[in-house]
């Protein structure tokens, strides 16, 4: 049992999927549906994996638990990295109809989103016990 709370991670993960909508369908609407397929696989392969670190990571908490939170986050990170390897892999080789350079601005910028929504987001994690 602890009093630390988990970070709410699932704030980025949730603005990672709707920008990833989002750009979508503004590539939908300007450019067309190769360009807005490939946006949409390049947002989720950086969001999924995402969310599967923070499925892992933030599963443990505490002084009594520090190996388990070593080993999830190491878990969570191996599995992050294999996971995007895997879906850029699977898209390069089964999507014919592919824009590999939206596809690679989706997953940037998508990245990109989670690293500044994870800095601007404000996170005690001591539990107020009034």
């Amino acid at each position: 049992m602890s009093n630390i709370k988990a970070p709410p991670v699932h704030k980025v993960i949730v603005s990672q999927l709707a920008v990833t909508g989002f750009m979508a369908a503004i590539s939908l609407l300007v450019v067309g549906s190769v360009v807005a397929y490939s946006v949409l696989l390049g947002g989720l392969i950086s969001a999924l994996p995402n969310s599967y670190f923070a499925l892992h990571a933030f599963r443990y908490s505490g002084a009594r638990s520090a190996d388990k939170v070593v080993k999830s986050f190491i878990k969570g990170e191996l599995g992050k990295i294999i996971f995007t390897v895997v879906l850029f892999a699977l898209s390069f080789t089964f999507i014919t109809n592919l824009n590999e350079l939206a596809l690679i601005a989706g997953f940037a910028l998508v990245h990109f989103v989670g690293v500044m929504t994870s800095g601007f987001m404000s996170f005690s994690p001591v539990v107020s016990k009034t």
